[in-house]
């Protein structure tokens, strides 16, 4: 397993965070503009599919953000595996061993 790869989808997941709360930002901003402001109707129907885009969006992001986080249990499941595996062995060389070494 590569480090690198491991920051990556860390790093990957803290970007797709920000991106969601930006994005939820955006939406309560024109949501609020929506419901405040005295528009037009060809500006609220403009704003209506903004929302609309901007909804499809998060829906992106929040199931980027789970896949992510699916990816990362798995690595760290993995490094678990490994590290007991890696314990097992090292028991089974003292119990064969003994305290020789």
């Amino acid at each position: 397993m590569n480090s690198d790869q491991g920051n990556s989808i860390l790093n990957e997941i803290a970007a797709t965070e920000a991106a969601l709360k930006s994005t939820y930002c955006r939406l309560e901003t024109i949501e609020h503009k929506l419901k405040t402001e005295n528009l037009s109707e060809n500006k609220q129907k403009l704003l209506q599919q903004e929302v609309e885009e901007v909804r499809k969006l998060l829906k992106t992001h929040e199931d980027q953000l789970a896949h992510l986080r699916t990816h990362n249990r798995a690595t760290f499941v993995f490094v678990v595996c490994l590290v007991f595996i890696i314990f097992a062995v090292y028991m089974l060389y003292i119990l064969v061993k003994g305290d020789q070494f």
